[in-house]
């Protein structure tokens, strides 16, 4: 069962000043503020042969796979990654940019810049408009 996204919010954003720290979040990345029915929630994207998704809210994760040869046969192994960075927010355009709390609202390291480009997504949930 898919679960639904939730409304539109930017962690740890101070009560009533989400649509503030949305706007800037988006400037930050040089994109315009998109409709709320616009606004992304969740995307996976392929980077260096690991397939990772970025969730608003929760760490991002990903899951690495490998081909291994073992006596003559092919052998795929699944690792699963993850890196300590929160997702803020995420804004769709050619790259696709996503936001952390890496060195922003936080001393969390990451192995990704803040914010970085996650080129063209494979998969995108939108956040609910209603």
């Amino acid at each position: 069962m898919t679960e639904h996204a939730p409304r539109s919010f930017v962690p740890d954003a101070n009560p009533g000043k989400h649509e503030e720290a949305y706007e800037e979040l988006a400037a930050t990345c040089g994109r315009g503020v998109p409709a709320r029915d616009a606004r992304i929630y969740s995307i996976t994207y392929a980077h260096d042969g690991t397939e990772w998704t970025a969730t608003v809210g929760e760490q991002l994760h990903g899951i690495r796979r490998r081909t291994l040869r073992s006596r003559g046969r092919k052998v795929e192994r699944e690792q699963a990654v993850s890196d300590p960075a929160t997702v803020l927010a995420i804004f769709a355009g050619a790259p696709y940019f996503v936001v952390t709390n890496a060195g922003l609202t936080s001393n969390v390291r990451s192995s990704w810049v803040n914010p970085f480009m996650a080129g063209i997504p494979k998969t995108i949930r939108y956040f609910t408009s209603v």
